[in-house]
């Protein structure tokens, strides 16, 4: 049966290319929204995972790195230090600053490269150097490509002149991002005095983490946030913010890609409706029928699938390339649900119109 269907669906090339088409269409469309939504997801709070600490420790009643401020005496390490089952407490200042560059408002979050205690190191650098020296500041690659600031450019951050001298990745959040600078820079852009404005702690192993930062909190100054916890607080603010209309884009996108497979696969069974009939009327069975039409329909179903990833990929480099702000990922989870989807839609959407095909009294076909 198989061969049979495959024979009786390349028979016509146009009507093939076009219920291909159509798959191939619809699964571009979601594969592409999806890809947005989760590449947003991800990317929004990837330099703060990367960041090691089991806690946050922040002014009292700061919960985030950009909406609620944190200043802390540098002080606070010695009674960090102090306290039973804290193994390192390190101080991490970083501040959002705004300069203007070719006319444009450009938004970083400058964070100190502090090699002395080793905290505050880019996620991972690209291109360039790895560690700014003095007088010297990395950015995120998306920035410098949106905003065409390339490796030895100059830009002024605060009322000093710094020279870009490589690119990271991990430190985009859509409205800014994340650049690194010396620690000595840091503090003059920050002007953070004797005062950092986190600092991390790391708990020793086998120790009580949940006791360890109820001890903490004994100092009516601080607060201490677990690493997940302030991961989310952070992500929520971009989350809440523009994946809702990413995730409702998605939504749509599913109902009229499930639509228009359904539409596709339907509509090319109902044109072979003469086709079915001729097979009826030489013996075949309505069991063999539903087989063929079943094979049909999932063997253009696959073929589809196949272009629209296939386009969806393409599309999506070449999106990211022109629009560094298109940040994508497809997940293999997510092309082997849209996979399932496309086929199950298919074969749904040629069962439909089989039911009726089933009852065709094959003398009528020929007398049509």
């Amino acid at each position: 049966m198989l061969f049979l269907a495959i024979k009786n669906l390349v028979q016509e090339k146009t009507r093939l290319l076009i219920s291909v088409g159509g798959v191939a269409f619809s699964v571009l469309l979601i594969m592409s929204i999806q890809g947005l939504y989760q590449g947003w997801s991800n990317k929004i709070g990837e330099y703060i995972r990367t960041v090691p600490a089991d806690y946050w420790i922040t002014q009292t009643g700061a919960t985030d790195m950009f909406h609620t401020p944190s200043v802390l005496p540098l002080t606070v390490r010695d009674f960090l230090t102090g306290v039973p089952g804290v193994a390192t407490a390190k101080p991490f200042s970083g501040r959002r600053v705004a300069f203007a560059h070719n006319g444009k408002d450009i938004n970083l979050y400058v964070i100190a490269d502090d090699t002395e205690n080793n905290v505050g190191a880019p996620a991972r650098v690209v291109e360039g150097k790895a560690v700014p020296d003095k007088g010297e500041i990395i950015i995120d690659r998306v920035v410098a490509r949106s905003e065409n600031i390339r490796i030895g450019d100059t830009i002024p951050v605060a009322g000093r002149e710094l020279k870009v001298s490589g690119y990271s990745e991990g430190g985009y959040i859509l409205s800014f991002s994340f650049a690194f600078a010396t620690k000595d820079d840091a503090e003059s852009i920050l002007q953070l005095p004797g005062a950092t404005n986190f600092f991390l702690v790391t708990v020793k192993d086998g120790t009580d983490a949940a006791g360890v930062a109820s001890r903490i909190e004994a100092n009516p100054a601080v607060d201490a946030i677990t690493k997940e916890r302030f991961v989310e607080n952070n992500t929520n603010i971009v989350r809440d913010t523009f994946l809702p209309i990413i995730l409702v884009l998605l939504l749509i996108g599913i109902a009229v890609g499930m639509t228009v497979i359904g539409l596709t696969i339907f509509t090319s069974t109902i044109e072979k409706a003469r086709e079915y009939g001729v097979l009826k009327a030489i013996g075949v069975s309505n069991r063999q029928l539903y087989a063929v039409v079943v094979e049909q329909a999932v063997t253009a179903a696959v073929l589809g699938y196949l272009v629209g990833a296939a386009l969806a990929l393409a599309v999506n480099a070449a999106a990211g390339n022109y629009v560094p702000e298109f940040i994508t990922e497809i997940r293999w989870f997510d092309a082997a649900w849209i996979f399932g989807v496309t086929v199950v839609m298919a074969v749904v959407s040629s069962l439909l119109p089989v039911r009726r095909l089933a009852r065709i009294d094959p003398a009528e076909v020929f007398r049509a």
